[in-house]
């Protein structure tokens, strides 16, 4: 009786560690093989939060399975709030490429003045058929000339295949050239 209790208890943790272990978690991001650029600056660069469509602030990652209908990838899991993480790879890009420490999150209550503005503001950055498409605006605000500059940003990643790695990887691609575009204008 005691084995059999024993065998049903071990058949029984089986099948629940199995039935909660499916669940993956994805990022993206990676700023470690970031590297100065050659241009640098001493301005305080302030980044506000990104602002992202509803589809990101969840933690399952979706896909267009039409124009009109997005679908959760299974056991596909954001690992972190994804505006609060996008903003910290674009602040961290912001300080590795331009080789300084003064690019800050916006508001802080640390840093006294603020020399220029970002606001990125993210309208489309999703999987479809074989592409990742990322639709972005965003505004580089000068507090000095008190000048704001607004643009605009498309732009479509071919995948690999349709797996979730590779949408993933399709998807670090795009943001990483759009971070690179906002360098270009600061």
């Amino acid at each position: 009786m005691k084995k059999i209790k024993m065998l049903l208890l071990a058949l029984g943790l089986t099948i629940l560690s199995n039935g909660c272990g499916s669940k993956q978690f994805y990022t993206l991001g990676d700023t470690s093989n970031i590297t100065y650029s050659g241009k640098t600056t001493k301005e305080n660069i302030a980044v506000e939060k990104i602002e992202l469509p509803i589809y990101l602030m969840d933690s399952p990652i979706y896909k267009k399975k039409t124009p009109y209908h997005l679908v959760k990838i299974e056991d596909a899991n954001w690992m972190n709030s994804m505006d609060s993480h996008l903003t910290n790879v674009l602040i961290t890009y912001l300080q590795k490429s331009l080789n300084t420490a003064t690019v800050y999150p916006y508001p802080w209550s640390s840093v006294d003045r603020v020399d220029k503005k970002i606001s990125l503001t993210i309208s489309d950055f999703i999987a479809y058929k074989k592409y990742i498409y990322l639709s972005a605006n965003f505004q580089i605000y000068n507090k000095t000339s008190k000048k704001s500059s607004n643009y605009l940003f498309n732009t479509k990643v071919e995948l690999k295949d349709s797996s979730i790695e590779s949408i993933i990887e399709g998807m670090d691609k795009a943001y990483f050239e759009l971070l690179a575009k906002i360098k270009l204008h600061i």
